[in-house]
């Protein structure tokens, strides 16, 4: 399952800004000559599909999910921080 919680965790690149003012989330998007989609270098579909936009649609979605999970870790961040 690309998109869970816990692939999505091992596989970002999150890292404080400079001064340590903030995150900086990094997402990798590398899409293959043969169909497959790859976030994070996690690979989406498993086999070329002749339908790519299934592809596409699931690596959007793990990216949303991404993001999702990168703005539960600012939030959590800016109450450590007192902001």
């Amino acid at each position: 399952m690309p998109a869970s919680i816990k692939r999505i965790r091992e596989n970002w690149k999150v890292q404080p800004t400079k001064q340590d003012k903030g995150l900086r989330l990094t997402l990798n998007v590398v899409a293959y000559d043969n169909g497959l989609i790859e976030v994070d270098t996690v690979l989406i579909n498993d086999t070329p599909n002749p339908d790519q936009g299934k592809g596409w649609l699931v690596a959007s979605e793990t990216l949303l999910s991404t993001l999702v999970e990168f703005r539960k870790d600012v939030v959590k961040r800016q109450k450590q921080k007192g902001a």
